[in-house]
């Protein structure tokens, strides 16, 4: 059975962390140590992430911050009548 790509997995590790902001050299050493990912590979998924808007995005002090975006929950409508009166 064939690895899930980085980008899942990236993702998927912010899902299970959230509400911490993991800083990106930590992400960046757990991708290298546990899929053999570069740091530049590492990098780039997690802009692409970003600019999805999946996940958040925080700079602090030059350095990058990311957290998994909790979806916005669905705001009920008040059903309409559409019978004439």
């Amino acid at each position: 059975m064939p690895k899930k790509p980085l980008k899942s997995r990236l993702y998927s590790f912010l899902e299970r962390e959230y509400p911490a902001w993991i800083a990106k050299g930590e992400l960046c050493d757990i991708a290298r140590a546990k899929a053999n990912a570069t740091g530049e590979h590492t990098g780039r998924r997690l802009r692409e992430l970003h600019e999805s808007g999946a996940i958040e995005r925080k700079l602090e002090r030059g350095h990058a911050w990311y957290r998994f975006r909790k979806p916005e929950p669905l705001v009920k409508i008040k059903q309409l009548s559409l019978t004439s009166q």
